[in-house]
This record gives C-alpha cells, structure tokens and sequence, in this order.
C-alpha cells in the first residue's frame, strides 16, 4: 500500500524545514565546523541521555512514516530520526544565537503543535507519553544546549572534549554504518535467549559502539604507535568474531560479512573520531 501522501510526506516537510534550519545556522555563523560538530554531539546527547529511555526502551509513542515498512521497528526509529535532526537543529540554533527564553518558549510550543498535528493526521502516536511533556523537555533542551554551547566557547576541557566527541560518534556509527548493516540482511543480533528482540538490539547495538568507540578514541587521543594500533584494531577482530561463533550476539550471512562488517565497522569509527576532532578545533582558530 502506497503510504507517501497520507503518511511519508509529513515526515518529508519536517525534514526539508530541519536542512533549511541548517543551512540558515551554518551560513550565518562564522564557526561552521564547529557548529556542525556540536549538532552531531547535540543528535548524540538527545539519543544517549533521553530517547534510549523514553523512545527506545519504555515504547513512550511510535512514529508512522511509512517508509521501511516490511520492518516495522526500523520504520518507527527512522521516523524517529527525523523527530531527532529537528530537534537537534532547533537546540542549535538557540545555542549559536543565543535566543533568550522567550524564543525557547515559543519554539518549544511550536514543537508541542506539530506534535498534535501529527496525532491528529495519525503519524504518530502516544503510548504513554502526552504532549504536555514536549515543551516542558524542549526547554530544559534548549536551555541545556545554548548555556553547554557558551561554555564550549570559553574553551572546552580535555574531558568536555572527549564527550562531545564519545556523543557526536553515536549518530555518526549507530544510526548510519550499524543500522545499514542491520537492514541489509546480511548481519543481525540473535536475541533467541532475550524475552524482547527490539530491546536486546538496541543493548547489543549500545555495546557495540561502546566497545569500538573507546578503543578507537584511545589509539587516537594517545597518538599510539602504529604497531599499537594495529594490535588493537585485531583485537577487535577477535572480539566481534567471538561475538559471532562463541557468544552467539551477531550472526552473519557467512564468514565474508563478518569480515566485511568488523573491517568497515572499526575503520568507520577511526575516522569518524579523526573527523570530528577537527570540526572541533578551536573556535579562536576557525574564520
């Protein structure tokens, strides 16, 4: 069934309003990479710190955008993803121009409105989650991002550095090169030993990324030896191939996509940190 004007178009205009949002922050500002970065670290903060529990975790609504819809689960996180690039665009562009409250109030409402727009159009639905709750958590949102974003500015510390960095990795590798791999159907996660297979992807997904992203952070913060890094990254290897033939937590079409999966995987991450290490440079040294 063709869902695009009735369900897929809404989710469309929100995400054509986000890259106009974008485009508007980046050419007005003179710290553009800087600014990207912190809306990567932003996307990563709101997943990590908020969604994993509210979205993921205790079903609190379910997006309807009608796109991926053999696999339901994966259709409702991609609407969510457009829910979350907003957002996180908003929450930019307060922090970037300092907007005063009023303008956090009134955005926050707006965000309340949409929200019962797509209630009312049946996109979306609550489970147990209402609407009242959208502004009161986009305030504390935006407030949050404009006042971090200000401190960052000053000159961020060492470990305020390694966070944004740890946050801004987490859109960047789980909701791109994980979820590509997921729906590929070339690789997956058994959770035949798990009463709920949604929430045991995601922990494993979580583990995942933790368990590349620090490794990855370490060879590069430390500035280790190649010879090092080369230990590590075979490491690893062995770690996801355990994961695939000892500990049964992913399986794989056969031998080649684990190798396919593991190399593409650990390689994304490196770079993934090499990049926005350098978005991140000093907002002094950026024009």
């Amino acid at each position: 069934m063709n869902y695009f004007w009735s369900n897929t178009i809404w989710y469309l205009v929100l995400d054509a309003v986000t890259i106009l949002e974008m485009t508007f922050i980046l050419v007005r500002t003179k710290r553009r990479k800087f600014a990207f970065a912190f809306y990567l670290t932003l996307c990563g903060m709101e997943v990590l710190f908020f969604e994993t529990v509210v979205f993921l975790l205790t079903r609190a609504y379910d997006y309807a955008p009608k796109i991926i819809q053999t696999q339901p689960f994966d259709d409702n996180l991609l609407g969510k993803v457009f829910s979350q690039l907003s957002v996180s665009a908003t929450a930019l562009l307060v922090a970037v121009f300092r907007l005063k409250f009023f303008w956090i109030l009134t955005l926050s409402v707006i965000y309340a409105l949409i929200e019962n727009l797509f209630l009312a159009l049946g996109v979306y639905s609550h489970n147990w989650y209402r609407t009242w709750m959208t502004p009161i958590a986009l305030i504390a949102f935006f407030w949050g991002a404009k006042t971090y974003y200000a401190a960052l500015l000053k000159g961020p510390k060492p470990f305020a550095h390694y966070l944004n960095i740890f946050t801004g990795l987490f859109p960047m590798f789980v909701l791109t090169i994980l979820w590509v791999f997921s729906l590929s159907g070339y690789q997956n996660y058994i959770a035949s030993a798990f009463p709920d297979p949604v929430i045991y992807r995601i922990l494993i997904s979580t583990w995942y990324f933790i368990a590349v992203s620090i490794p990855m952070m370490l060879i590069y913060f430390l500035k280790l030896t190649w010879r090092w890094k080369a230990a590590v990254i075979i490491a690893l290897h062995g770690v996801n191939y355990l994961a695939y033939k000892k500990w049964n937590l992913l399986w794989f079409k056969d031998e080649w996509w684990y190798l396919i999966f593991s190399t593409v995987t650990i390689v994304w991450m490196y770079f993934s940190v090499l990049l926005l290490d350098y978005l991140y440079a000093k907002p002094k040294q950026q024009h």
